[in-house]
């Protein structure tokens, strides 16, 4: 029991640390311009700000850089955050198709939101290539024991995916 809990002890001291480095930051920008939500950067609000750094692996520079490069431009209004993501991958694909299915198994892109920064109380968001989106609260980190609220889901919500063709 002792070794059990010395190991669980480590485990948990290791996935504490992986976190404790300075995150990156962005600022968004306000917008009065209505969006369009469609899966495309069109509109002139989007052309006016920029995007954020290109994104790395969660451990930061312990793991080598990503091989294609994801990024996104950000917005607000009073009543929505705007998310526009530009991943590249030469092999895009997605198979499921229900909401809130566990979809980090096919292509997606993530967003956590976390609106005090304190890594308990916030939401998650997946979409797949299908746009298919998978949206949850967590109480707590999963590192924390937190345990996905799956049941949950972002009121209003819209989404909208575009794929380029090669």
């Amino acid at each position: 029991m002792t070794a059990s809990a010395t190991v669980n002890a480590q485990q948990n001291s290791e996935q504490q640390r992986v976190f404790n480095e300075m995150p990156r930051h962005y600022v968004c920008q306000r917008t009065y311009a209505p969006m369009k939500i469609d899966g495309h950067d069109s509109e002139e609000a989007w052309r006016k700000v920029s995007w954020t750094a290109d994104f790395i692996d969660i451990e930061g520079a312990k793991k080598p850089s990503p091989a294609y490069r994801t990024r996104t431009k950000m917005l607000w209004d009073d009543d929505y955050l705007y998310v526009f993501a530009e991943l590249e991958e030469p092999h895009v694909w997605g198979t499921l198709r229900q909401r809130d299915t566990i979809i980090y198994i096919d292509n997606d892109f993530e967003m956590f939101l976390d609106p005090d920064g304190s890594a308990h109380e916030y939401f998650e968001i997946e979409v797949n290539a299908l746009n298919t989106v998978m949206d949850l609260f967590m109480p707590r980190a999963y590192r924390s024991g937190g345990r996905a609220m799956l049941h949950w889901d972002v009121q209003g919500l819209q989404t909208a995916v575009h794929v380029k063709a090669p």
